[in-house]
C-alpha cells in the first residue's frame, strides 16, 4: 500500500517579531496564508524496523517529518515503521514553511495534529486546515479570521536565508512595535483595506534582507509597476510575493529560479 499526500506551504502576509523568549524562541504576530507548495509526500510501510525518510533534494539535519514521527510516538501514538519519500518543489531557506507542510501532511494523515506545536512553529497552522489566520506566540496560537480568497505570485530567488542568522541580526537591530500595535496593524490591513491597494506589507525581517540583497527593491518596484495590490517577503526570506486580483505575467530576472501562482 502507498499513500500519496498533498503538502501545503504558507506565506507570512505580515510578520512582526515581538521579543526573544528565555527558551531561545521568538514571539511573533503574523498573518499566515496557506498556499499550494507543489511538494508531494509518499508513504508506505517500511521494509525494515525503522523509519526511512528521504527527499529528492539534500536536507540538512533531522528531517522534520522524521521529527514528527518521533514526537508522535513519544506522545503515545502507535505508528508502525514507515517509508516516507518527499518530492520537493520548494527549496529550503525560502521562508515558505514547505518542510513544515510536509510534517503537517503526515500528522494529519496519522490523526496526530495535537502534537504539531512540538514539531515546528509553522506546523500548527498548516495542520489546522485554515486558509488564513492570525498567528502568535511561537506559531502555536491560531486565531480565526474571516476566510479570504487571496491570489498572487511567489518568486523564489537563487539565494537562501538562514532563519537562525536572520533572527540573530534582528535581535541586534531591535524591534519596531509592541504586541498590541502589531495586532491592530494586522487587523487593520486585513479588514479595513480589503480590496484596496496596500503596497508594501510589514515584515520585520525586511530590513535585514534588503541590506544583504538589494534586489528585493527591484522586485517590489516590478510588483508596483504591475499594479499589484500588495507585496512583501515571507518569513525570514528568501521568497518575495505579490497579491493581486488576477494573474500577472512578469518577465522575471535571471536570479528568480522558481515561481508559484496561488
Amino acid at each position: 500500500m502507498r499513500v500519496i499526500l498533498p503538502s501545503f506551504a504558507k506565506i507570512n502576509l505580515t510578520l512582526r517579531v515581538m521579543n526573544k523568549r528565555p527558551d531561545g524562541y521568538h514571539n511573533i504576530v503574523s498573518t499566515f496564508l496557506r498556499i499550494p507548495s507543489g511538494d508531494v509526500v509518499y508513504i508506505s510501510e517500511s521494509l525494515t524496523k525503522n523509519d526511512s525518510v528521504s527527499a529528492n533534494i539534500p536536507l540538512a539535519g533531522e528531517n522534520i517529518v522524521a521529527k514528527a514521527l518521533r514526537i508522535a510516538r513519544e506522545e503515545g501514538f502507535r505508528i508502525p515503521p514507515l517509508s516516507v519519500k518527499i518530492h520537493k518543489s520548494i527549496p529550503p531557506g525560502s521562508g515558505l514553511g514547505a518542510g513544515s507542510g510536509n510534517a503537517a501532511a503526515v500528522l494529519w494523515w496519522l490523526g496526530a495534529q495535537k502534537v504539531a506545536a512540538k514539531v515546528g512553529a509553522d506546523v500548527p497552522f498548516l495542520c489546522s486546515g485554515q486558509n488564513i489566520a492570525l498567528v502568535s506566540g511561537i506559531g502555536e496560537i491560531i486565531e480565526n479570521v474571516r476566510p479570504a480568497e487571496v491570489h498572487g505570485v511567489v518568486a523564489i530567488p537563487n539565494w537562501e536565508t538562514s532563519t537562525k542568522e536572520a533572527y540573530a541580526e534582528l535581535d541586534a537591530m531591535g524591534y519596531d512595535v509592541g504586541i498590541m500595535l502589531a495586532r491592530k496593524e494586522m487587523r487593520d490591513i486585513y479588514h479595513a483595506n480589503a480590496g484596496k491597494k496596500v503596497g508594501a506589507l510589514p515584515n520585520d525581517f525586511l530590513k535585514v534582507l534588503v541590506k544583504k540583497h538589494p534586489k528585493y527593491n527591484e522586485l517590489f518596484a516590478m510588483f508596483k509597476q504591475a499594479d499589484a495590490d500588495a507585496w512583501g517577503v515571507t518569513g525570514s526570506g528568501s521568497a518575495a510575493f505579490a497579491v493581486m486580483e488576477k494573474p500577472l505575467i512578469f518577465k522575471w530576472p535571471d536570479y528568480i529560479k522558481n515561481v508559484i501562482y496561488f
